[in-house]
């Protein structure tokens, strides 16, 4: 079975049932248990065997609730789809696939094999809400996942636990409205400017300026898409002071305009 990239799209398969292999640039074989994440596009190929390759969906499969035969393989397989512009900065820290041993399934603390179980289980019995339900079940699945997996050294997650930097990204998250320079960030921080500036940018690789303006505009998108709010009631929460700036700004840094933002928000 062979699954083409697709764009804004992270792929997940969990073996439920039997054996397979998973070739991407390397053979690897799963076993029940066994959990693939595959964060950003990337082409890839489930097998049991050499034999030739079928695109997916190009073969009859059998549905998971009417039950698995013995010697067949069961794979529970999903997609998580997005269209915030600034996921890709978050996957870009991660390796092109994860996978997940059973065991580390079946003994990890956050729950993992819970969250399976449950998703399975709804899966089966599809009532009222059951989408929904699947779908928060499926999204605490992929933030444990990205969790345990984004590196502890860099990025936003590390700033965030970060003994000197912590403080500064507290102060960005709770008050995206705030005229932040960055002496102010190295105020909260106990630290001069030079000394704040160089370790931002070592442990987030831009600079603090920078992140200011992609967590504000972060925002908006999501207030754009998800609340449905004005341009201008966006602009003033994030913190510029009028929407032709903001509009500049947000299509320069996001690629897209807040008017097609909130388009697209109606439309879903």
């Amino acid at each position: 079975m062979t699954l083409p990239s697709a764009e804004r799209e992270s792929k997940y398969q969990h073996d439920k049932h039997g054996e397979c292999d998973q070739k991407q640039n390397r053979i690897i074989q799963l076993v029940q248990g066994d959990i693939v994440l595959f964060p950003r596009d990337s082409e890839h190929v489930i097998s049991d065997d050499v034999v030739p390759s079928v695109v997916v969906n190009a073969a009859a499969s059998q549905n998971y609730a009417s039950g698995i035969q013995p010697s067949a393989t069961g794979l529970v397989c999903g997609y998580f789809s997005h269209h915030h512009p600034l996921v890709a900065s978050v996957t870009a820290h991660l390796p092109s696939v994860i996978i997940i041993k059973h065991q580390t399934v079946a003994n990890s603390a956050s729950g993992l094999n819970y969250l399976l179980a449950a998703l399975l289980d709804e899966s089966k019995l599809p009532n009222k809400g059951s989408a929904l339900i699947m779908g928060r079940i499926a999204e605490a699945i992929l933030a444990i996942i990205f969790r345990e997996h984004l590196p502890a050294d860099n990025g936003v997650l590390a700033a965030t636990a970060h003994p000197k930097l912590g403080a500064a990204m507290a102060a960005i998250h709770s008050e995206p409205d705030k005229k932040w320079t960055v002496e102010m960030l190295a105020q909260q921080c106990f630290m001069s400017r030079a000394g704040f500036n160089e370790l931002f940018k070592s442990v987030l690789q831009q600079a603090p300026m920078e992140y200011v303006t992609q967590w504000r505009l972060g925002l908006a998108y999501r207030m754009l898409a998800d609340e449905n709010v004005t341009t201008l009631h966006a602009a003033l929460a994030c913190g510029y002071e009028n929407e032709s700036s903001f509009s500049k700004a947000f299509k320069r840094v996001l690629g897209v305009s807040p008017g097609a933002v909130r388009a697209l928000g109606e439309q879903q």
